[in-house]
C-alpha cells in the first residue's frame, strides 16, 4: 500500500472512531457528554501527529460534517470545537514542538474554547447571560443576609459576577485542556505513537514580556477598581484582563515556590505543596509576586542550575 492510500485509509479509520464516540453519546441521551468531550481530540490528534494539520484539515472537515450527522447543536460545537483542539495538538506533536509549550498551547485552547462555547451555546439556546448573573446576585444577596454577613457592595454588582463567571470558565477550561493533553498521551503511547517524553514545567521558561504584560493588566485593574471606566464594555475588559494577569502570576508563584523547596529542602517538597496551595488563599499578593520574579529575573535559571537538571 502506498504512503497515499495508506494515508487515506488512516483518515477514514480515524474518522470512524471519532463517529462512533459522536454515536454512542447520542444513543446514552448525551448522559456522559462531559466525559465524551476528553475523547473527541483523541483521533484527531493521532492522525495529525502521524501526517500534520496540512493533511489533517480534510479529515477535521470530514469529522466536523459527521458531527452535524449525529450530534445537536450542543453536540456539534463541542465536537467540533475539541476536535479542532486536537488538530493543533497533533500538529505540536508532528512538528515535535517542546512538549511544555505544547501543554500550554493546549490549554489555552481549551480556555478559550469554554468561555466560547458558554457564549456560543447560550445565544443558540436562548440563554440570557445578564438575567442569568442578576438571579445569581439576588440568591447571593438573600444567602448572606440571612448569614448576617456584611459584604462590600461591588463584590455582588452585575459586573464583578460577570467577570467571575468569565474567570471561572477559563480556569475550567484549563483544567479541561490539561486532561485531554494527558489522556491523549496516554492512549498515543498505548498505541505505540512515536510521542516525545515531556519535559519538566520546571524547565518551561515564559517569555519575560508575559510577566510585565501581566503585572501591568494587575495594576490597570487596580486603577480602574478605584476609577472605573464610563463605558461598561472597557470597564469590563480591562477588570477580566487584570484578573487574567493576576491568575497567570498567580500560577507561576506556585510553580516557582514548589521548585524552590523541591531545590533547597528536597525532604520538605511535601511542605512546599502545603505552602504553594495555603498561598493561594492566605497570600496570595506575596504568591503573585513570586511569580512575577520567577518570570522575568534570574531566579528561576539559577533553581534550576542548582537542582539535578542540566
Amino acid at each position: 500500500m502506498n504512503k497515499n492510500a495508506l494515508k487515506i485509509t488512516t483518515g477514514a479509520m480515524v474518522t470512524a472512531i471519532f463517529g462512533v464516540l459522536l454515536l454512542l453519546n447520542r444513543q446514552t441521551g448525551s448522559l456522559f457528554e462531559e466525559v465524551f468531550v476528553f475523547l473527541y481530540p483523541i483521533p484527531m490528534v493521532a492522525y495529525a501527529a502521524l501526517y500534520g494539520v496540512k493533511n489533517g484539515i480534510p479529515v477535521f472537515a470530514a469529522m466536523s460534517l459527521i458531527s452535524v450527522l449525529f450530534g445537536n447543536f450542543s453536540t456539534i460545537f463541542y465536537a467540533v470545537t475539541q476536535a479542532l483542539i486536537g488538530l493543533v495538538f497533533g500538529g505540536c506533536l508532528y512538528h515535535r514542538i517542546d512538549m511544555t509549550k505544547t501543554l500550554f498551547a493546549v490549554m489555552a485552547l481549551s480556555a478559550g474554547v469554554n468561555v466560547l462555547n458558554t457564549i456560543v451555546l447560550g445565544f443558540l439556546f436562548g440563554v440570557d447571560l445578564n438575567q442569568e448573573v442578576v438571579e445569581l446576585q439576588t440568591m447571593m444577596n438573600t444567602v448572606f443576609q440571612q448569614a448576617g454577613v456584611a459584604v462590600p457592595e461591588n463584590i455582588l454588582s452585575v459586573n464583578y459576577l460577570k467577570q467571575i463567571f468569565v474567570i471561572s470558565m477559563t480556569l475550567m477550561g484549563i483544567l479541561q485542556g490539561f486532561v485531554v493533553y494527558e489522556v491523549s498521551l496516554l492512549v498515543l503511547r498505548r498505541l505505540r505513537f512515536p510521542v516525545q517524553k515531556p519535559k519538566s514545567v520546571f524547565l518551561y521558561y515564559p517569555p519575560k514580556w508575559t510577566g510585565y504584560l501581566a503585572l501591568l493588566a494587575i495594576l490597570g485593574y487596580s486603577v480602574r477598581m478605584a476609577q472605573p471606566f464610563e463605558q461598561e464594555m472597557l470597564q469590563n475588559t480591562v477588570m477580566t484582563v487584570g484578573m487574567l494577569g493576576y491568575l497567570y502570576l498567580i500560577c507561576f508563584g506556585f510553580i516557582g515556590i514548589l521548585l524552590f523547596f523541591k531545590v533547597s529542602f528536597p525532604r520538605l517538597r511535601a511542605f512546599g505543596a502545603v505552602i504553594s496551595i495555603l498561598g493561594l488563599f492566605l497570600f496570595p499578593f506575596a504568591e503573585m509576586i513570586a511569580g512575577f520574579l520567577y518570570i522575568v529575573s534570574g531566579y528561576h535559571l539559577a533553581l534550576v542550575e542548582k537542582g539535578s537538571w542540566r
